[in-house]
């Protein structure tokens, strides 16, 4: 099972590093479309997450949460997070 600060902290850090920015630029409140991203990339960060944490997550995840906040809240609905 993920701890959510971990998952929370290595979202805020993939997407800034992909998008060259500081983590601090990532606010958790914010919508993924306002920094550009699509659904490619959240498909993308979608398996990154579960390589990283080693588990299957649903493949529409990043498509139904449009920030981290969403994102959080529906993994913690769904029993993924501690």
């Amino acid at each position: 099972m993920m701890k959510e600060q971990d998952v929370r902290q290595w979202i805020a850090g993939y997407i800034a590093e992909l998008l060259d920015l500081a983590e601090d630029d990532i606010k958790p409140d914010r919508e993924f479309q306002e920094y550009g991203l699509d659904s490619a990339d959240a498909i993308i960060i979608g398996g990154a997450l579960e390589e990283r944490f080693d588990t299957e997550i649903d493949a529409t995840l990043f498509l139904r949460n449009d920030n981290i906040d969403r994102l959080i809240a529906d993994l913690a609905r769904s029993g993924l997070l501690e």
